[in-house]
């Protein structure tokens, strides 16, 4: 994740080849929001300090398609579908989730292949393993980097949804962060089904490991790193809770509701008690009738 220091404090997400990722210790972050600075301020100015562009940001074309701002070396048609997907996406979250829209700009940076944001994230990040993209948030800036490739739809959309989030609600857990950015994360029209981690979530039934646990993954810290299955099992309750019936929809959003007044609610695994005699069983039940869907 990212070092966040507005919304998440320390941290914010990171994707690496396979979607794999990883969230940065507290060390990390007041040397990471420097350099951010640094970089920000010399690629502003034009500065030659920075030796060569592959190791500067992408700064030659820049597009503003609020809420979001988009810088590349290789120009990107105003109305690029994906671009239009994004910012339809951002209409999806506050129309599903009962949240208002924000002004305040996303920052999207561009790599124009992998080879470009792997040199620029050696030489600026190289404690951070090989990712395709990451949000990162500083107290006056949302930032989303990402390389242009076959999954930078997958990947914006699960780091603008991020960035979507943290822009109007304070304090989201991580299980939730992650679980609502791996939803939106699919195409629109979809609804949510993320087939990726459907997969994951019946693997683990076929081999029977599977054990959803809410209060485990709300106990999961925003320095602590989530791995795939924990990734998937944060999907499955966002998915069932959105798709399984009116009542849970209505529970996330009262849950969000209450964060953006009071920076702090009860947990949804103590509200889900009270909706739903045994969540554990429902959410099996939901994984199962979803598996259908993979034959």
């Amino acid at each position: 994740m990212f070092p966040r220091l507005g919304k998440f404090a320390t941290i914010r997400t990171v994707r690496g080849p396979a979607g794999a990722r990883r969230r940065q210790q507290p060390s990390e972050c007041v040397s990471l929001r420097f350099m951010l600075s640094i970089i920000l301020l010399l690629t502003a100015l034009g500065c030659s300090a920075l030796p060569t562009r592959t190791l500067s940001l992408p700064s030659r074309y820049t597009l503003v398609r609020e809420p979001l701002v988009v810088y590349s070396d290789f120009p990107v048609e105003a109305h690029h579908r994906l671009l239009d997907e994004l910012i339809a996406r951002r209409g999806d979250i506050g129309r599903i989730l009962d949240l208002p829209y924000s002004n305040e700009r996303i920052h999207v940076y561009l790599f124009e292949n992998t080879d470009r944001f792997q040199r620029f994230m050696r030489r600026y990040h190289p404690d951070l393993p090989d990712r395709r993209a990451f949000f990162l948030e500083t107290d006056t800036r949302l930032m989303v980097y990402a390389q242009w490739g076959d999954r930078v739809a997958e990947d914006l959309r699960h780091e603008v949804t991020h960035a979507c989030l943290h822009a109007v609600v304070p304090n989201l857990p991580l299980w939730l962060d992650e679980g609502l950015a791996e939803y939106f994360e699919v195409p629109r029209g979809y609804a949510g089904l993320n087939r990726e981690n459907l997969g994951i979530v019946v693997g683990q039934m076929e081999r029977g490991t599977w054990n959803p646990d809410l209060k485990r993954l709300e106990r999961i810290g925003p320095n602590d790193e989530m791995n795939h299955e924990e990734y998937a099992e944060s999907w499955a309750w966002v998915h069932f809770l959105l798709h399984g019936g009116t009542e849970g929809a209505e529970l996330l959003r009262g849950y969000l509701a209450d964060l953006r007044a009071h920076a702090a609610a009860e947990p949804v695994s103590q509200r889900l008690e009270r909706l739903v005699a045994s969540p554990n069983q429902a959410l099996d039940h939901h994984v199962r009738r979803l598996a259908t869907t993979l034959n």
